[in-house]
């Protein structure tokens, strides 16, 4: 008698697979290395000469996936073992794995479960290391079979089944197994189809009508004399609940489809010689299946994925890695997908905005807008560092530079410049400039309406007040970062809201809540003013120690990371007296610590202080008196600020207070006169 062997499985993957396995493992399974259920698939209209496939794709991990647009697939049970390491990979107990899912297997063998449903004919295991910063993916597949019988024997050559049947009786078996879906079944005279359950104990019943029974599976084997490896455990199957049945019949059933006819003549017929299967009680008899590597050894395999990968898909991947491996250990809770999303605006792209950004973008942000009207000097690109020497050659105007220079080095941001003059308190607005100055005006609060953040980033203290008040009104996140030679300051604004105002409240002493919290301009006793006048070199450019804006604009940026990562958002509280360190106050930390109000650094004595300061009631930005004539009048009000020197003073009282400060002065003199 000839002894019968059997195609293994090809491991094959669909890319979608390796894309839809680095998702979860960055963002789902992290670090879990647990076992994961997954379910791949085989068919059986592979064209000649191709391996008998087994796929897996990017919907292999959901059961819910589990449906099939094609008939000819066929679905098979399977686990997942992502390990985190090369070394773990490497050292993986092989054998031990092949006995856990061999177990599953024979467990589904002996009790029937394989009879009831022929979808567990089958199971497989797969190993896997991704190496996610190079985008190589180690793998290792076992298909597992047992070794019990220890031979197939035939007792006659296998056949095609056009050698075996006529053609009408080819077209009858065809026409019978067209409703069936099922992995295997069992065709009884011919005709009718019956399950694997049915058609076993019906031949324990009558062993000697074994002639009258054709059992059928699928077979993903294009080999004209090899099955394939799910005709093998169907065997296995049989052999152990059939008894006293002197032979087998067995059908691997192929099919291909061309021009539109469907063919079947090229599936095999099997009759073989059943031996009995005994086992120790429930020992689990000796497996083997895992897959042989391109050498055709026992070993592991890898994909690298790099080299074919979109490259913008790639950098898209690459750059969310670093952030996503935070919430592995470090810090679970971050929030990344509202960081992704938020809209920042950053006025100013000299030495701040573009430092800013640049960290902006190592924190996957991928909205970032510049507003800035100069231009690229030869004095820039050493401390401005989106800009190169050929952009001071050419002259290029900053904003637009930048927001070029950010998709160069990521093509995945959404990055636009537009070139404009902040209108200042001081700088006066004659009829002739009146038209485009109201334009700015415009665009100005159009952009501050469409963003979530903005950053005030520019060299005067008077092009900062415009933004202020139009993000007052609008309720934005402001953040506003200046720099000295030696020093620097983040401040972020509070965010007004007259409903709560005169309600809002904390229940601990040490905090200030978030709508109370003072701009940059709370502290002034006058109004901005035009500080461009009477300049020498050294005071119209910025001097500043060189790491100072770097220092300040990561400060800034962490600073918006915390305040996004808050429940409360701009609305977060701040401690009054951080060295306090209220843990127990909600209100003001969020999962990357304390959200302060100011950040003040004096590099002089490499020394940092949070001080908080409450809004001032007839600040020159954000009292509400500003707020309110900014809403009602509109250009006309800001006409006024530009314009009449002592406006912003007179319409919040403080020229008022000046006067009385000053009323108090003489009348101290004259007491002192009298002493």
């Amino acid at each position: 008698m000839t002894t019968l062997r059997f195609v293994p499985y090809s491991s094959a993957f669909d890319t979608g697979f390796w894309h839809e396995l680095t998702r979860r493992k960055l963002d789902i399974y992290r670090l879990d290395s647990s076992d994961q259920s997954i379910f791949g698939y085989y068919s059986n209209d592979a064209n000649d000469n191709m391996p008998a496939l087994f796929n897996v794709d990017h919907q292999c991990f959901d059961e819910n996936n589990r449906i099939s647009n094609q008939q000819q697939q066929y679905f098979v049970n399977g686990t997942l073992k992502l390990v985190n390491t090369i070394e773990e990979f490497k050292a993986f107990d092989i054998d031990n794995a092949m006995k856990s899912e061999s177990s599953i297997l024979w467990n589904d063998f002996i009790q029937g479960n394989a009879l009831e449903n022929p979808q567990k004919l089958n199971r497989f295991y797969l190993l896997i290391f991704a190496d996610l910063k190079k985008y190589i993916y180690h793998y290792w597949f076992a298909f597992p079979t047992f070794l019990m019988p220890t031979s197939f024997n035939l007792l006659q050559p296998v056949q095609s089944i056009s050698e075996r049947f006529s053609i009408d009786k080819i077209t009858a078996i065809t026409k019978a197994l067209e409703s069936n879906q099922s992995q295997a079944c069992c065709l009884h005279n011919q005709k009718s189809v019956i399950s694997l359950k049915k058609a076993v104990q019906q031949l324990n019943e009558k062993p000697q009508s074994a002639a009258e029974y054709i059992f059928i599976v699928n077979d993903p084997s294009t080999d004209p004399a090899h099955p394939g490896w799910p005709v093998r455990n169907l065997l296995t199957l049989l052999y152990y609940h059939l008894h006293s049945v002197d032979q087998l019949n067995v059908i691997c059933w192929r099919e291909r489809f061309r021009d539109g006819q469907r063919h079947v003549n090229h599936s095999l017929y099997l009759q073989l010689k059943p031996e009995s299967i005994s086992t120790n009680g429930d020992s689990i008899p000796p497996s083997t299946g895992w897959e042989k590597n391109e050498r055709q050894r026992l070993g592991s395999r890898q994909v690298n994925l790099s080299t074919s990968m979109n490259p913008i898909h790639l950098a898209e991947t690459a750059v969310g890695l670093n952030l996503k491996l935070m919430k592995w250990r470090l810090a679970p809770e971050i929030d990344l997908e509202s960081l992704e999303k938020t809209r920042c605006l950053l006025l100013g792209a000299g030495t701040l905005g573009c430092n800013v950004a640049r960290c902006l973008m190592g924190w996957g942000v991928k909205h970032i807008t510049f507003v800035d009207n100069s231009r690229i000097s030869y004095s820039n690109p050493v401390r401005q560092t989106l800009f190169t020497f050929q952009d001071s050659c050419e002259n290029k105007p900053k904003a637009q530079a930048a927001a070029d220079a950010l998709q160069k080095i990521y093509p995945g941001i959404k990055s636009m410049g537009y070139d404009l003059t902040i209108p200042m308190p001081g700088h006066s607005v004659t009829d002739s400039t009146k038209e485009k100055v109201n334009e700015d005006v415009n665009v100005l609060h159009d952009l501050i309406r469409q963003h979530d953040v903005i950053f005030l980033l520019t060299d005067s203290r008077e092009s900062r007040w415009l933004p202020t008040v139009i993000a007052s009104v609008e309720q934005k996140i402001v953040l506003c970062c200046a720099v000295g030679f030696d020093s620097y300051v983040i401040i972020r604004h509070g965010v007004p809201n007259d409903e709560l105002n005169s309600s809002s409240s904390t229940t601990y002493k040490n905090l200030l809540p978030g709508n109370k919290l003072g701009c940059y301009f709370c502290n002034d006793v006058v109004a901005p003013g035009d500080s461009s006048i009477d300049r020498t070199l050294d005071q119209q450019c910025t001097v500043t120690r060189p790491g100072i804006s770097m220092m300040a604009s990561a400060l800034s940026v962490e600073l918006l990371v915390s305040i996004i990562q808050h429940p409360l958002r701009g609305q977060c509280s701040a401690m009054i007296r951080a060295d306090l360190e209220e843990t127990s106050a909600p209100e003001a930390i969020s999962c990357l610590g304390i959200v302060p109000h100011t950040i003040r650094g004096f590099l002089g004595r490499y020394s940092t202080v949070l001080p908080t300061g409450e809004a001032f009631s007839q600040c020159v930005a954000c009292s509400p008196i500003v707020r309110r004539a900014f809403k009602e009048d509109g250009f006309s009000f800001l006409l006024k600020v530009f314009n009449e020197l002592n406006y912003l003073e007179d319409l919040t009282g403080l020229l008022a207070m000046q006067l009385a400060t000053d009323l108090n002065e003489i009348i101290e003199l004259s007491d002192d006169e009298e002493i």
